[in-house]
This record gives C-alpha cells, structure tokens and sequence, in this order.
C-alpha cells in the first residue's frame, strides 16, 4: 500500500504532510517540554521563543511560537535561495515549510514531560522527527530550513553542505551552553544524533535506476521532454526487434527512485506502448546531480 501511494502525487504529498505532522509531534510533545533544542532553523525558532518567554514575557496560550518564528525566519531563506533552486522543488519547499509551521503552531506542548525519563524523550523525539523527515525528503519536499541555505552557499562558493549545517548547529548550542547550562547541550546533541540516524536510515530519495526505455518513437520528442523536464542526460541507441524485425529506440536515463513516476508519465504520454525495464541500486560515478 505503501508504495503504490508513493507512486502518485496526491499520494506523496499525503505521506510528505503525515511526516510533517510526526515531526511536530517529535519537538512538541517530546523535546519542548524538556527545554531541549532541535536543530537547525528550528533550534534557532526555539530558541527565540524561550527568550521571548523568559524575557519578554511574550507567550500564546493555544500556540508554539516556534512554529510562527520558523515561517518567519524562513522568509529570508527563500529570498536568498528562490533563484538557485528548481521552480518545482522551490514551490514544493515553500508549501512544505507552511505546513510545517502550522502543524509545529499547532500541535499542543504538554505541560509535563509524558515520560518522566529525560534520555528516553530524547531518544523518542529524534526519532520522530528523524522518521517525519525522512519520509518529506522521499517524497521530493523539503520543509524549508537550513538545509536551503546549505545547498545555496554549496553551488555558488563549492562549501560542502555537511559543514555549512555542522557549523550552524555549533552556534546554535554554543548560544545554548552560554544561557543554560550543559545538560541541555548534552541532551540537544543526542537528540541530534538520533534524529540524524533514523533520517539516514530511511532516506531512500538518492536509490539511484537505471531505467532502459524501448520504444518505436524514432524522433527525440522523448529524450527532449526527458532533459527539459527532469534535467536528467539521456544516452539513445538505435535497435532492431527481433521478432517483428522493426526499427525500435532504446534511451537509458539514470534517475533517483521517486522521478521514476514522472519518468514513466513522460514516456507513456508520448508512447503508450513504450516498454521500460529499471535496474535498482545501481552505482554511479561521474556527471550525475544526487538531487534532495
């Protein structure tokens, strides 16, 4: 059931709003009620809000304020980012982040920790919000963050996305450290830890195919829509059937596992008849864009 939903577009963008939802649930009800921190342009969003409380006595009785802060926040974020990102992933990424930012406004702090345990909440919270991710990421969406600002500054300076969020991340607990005190730092990292293993667990958007495409379209009308639409390179080789003994073009395109649905609709609309045979987990080496 799972991947049959997957392979349709309301269906991922169920799944990618369910993850939004499980995310929310991971901060909210597991972390926030510790005064630990997430990370990223959340953990900022967090941070913020307990000043604000702490500080300013500003708070909301029905809403997280974090939720409100990250959509703020992630403003700039997209007026620096809109014009190196692709149109489709951009609108996805802004739909996402709302979404995000309502069900994180949304979805209510407990008073108390509901487990008593503070390693364990930590443990639970991270991989909720590790597994919440993973399953917006597999299905081509982003909620925003960070993240944004990291793939930005990767293509236009060559600074490699791990460092840019690591060094984000050292800040945010530095600020931390310095106005709490360790245990919160320390528990903020294991939660970090978690979440980033889950994440890399059931991330399975870069599941390189090799999909080999036969069809009796001798023009380039495919491969056209091929590298216009998805900007992946196509490689073409001209072939013979040899049972009908008819002139039949054979592409070979190498894509992540969830552009294989828009691949497949590329190709029937031109040739209904197309027959396409995909190779999984394939390794590939060279000019090939891993995409989010």
């Amino acid at each position: 059931m799972y991947n049959s939903t997957m392979r349709t577009f309301a269906g991922r963008m169920f799944i990618a709003t369910l993850g939004c939802v499980i995310m929310s649930i991971g901060i909210n009800v597991f972390t926030t009620p510790l005064n630990l921190y997430t990370t990223g342009l959340m953990g900022y969003s967090q941070l913020i809000r307990s000043v604000l409380a702490e500080d300013f006595g500003i708070v909301f009785a029905h809403i997280d304020l974090a939720g409100v802060l990250y959509y703020i926040l992630s403003i700039p974020v997209f007026l620096i980012t809109f014009r190196s990102l692709g149109r489709q992933f951009f609108l996805r990424t802004m739909v996402f982040t709302v979404v995000f930012s309502i069900t994180t406004a949304l979805v209510p702090v407990p008073a108390t920790p509901i487990i008593e345990d503070p390693l364990t909440c930590v443990v639970v919270g991270g991989i909720c919000v590790g597994a919440g991710d993973a399953m917006v990421l597999t299905c081509g969406c982003t909620v925003g963050g960070l993240d944004l600002l990291a793939m930005h500054f990767s293509k236009k300076m060559g600074m490699q996305v791990g460092k840019f969020t690591i060094i984000a991340n050292i800040l945010l607990f530095l600020f931390c450290f310095f106005r709490y005190d360790f245990a919160v730092v320390l528990y903020s990292v294991i939660y970090m830890v978690f979440a980033s293993l889950i994440l890399d667990r059931m991330h399975q958007q870069n599941i390189s195919l090799q999909a080999l495409i036969f069809t009796k379209r001798l023009d380039n009308a495919i491969p056209s829509e091929i590298m216009s639409i998805m900007g992946r390179g196509v490689t073409r080789w001209q072939g013979e059937g040899a049972y009908t003994n008819e002139a039949t073009s054979v592409l070979c395109v190498c894509i992540n596992r969830y552009e294989m649905e828009q691949l497949e609709r590329i190709v029937k609309g031109s040739d209904p008849q197309a027959f396409i045979i995909t190779t999984h987990g394939v390794r590939i080496n060279g000019n090939f864009v891993h995409k989010v």
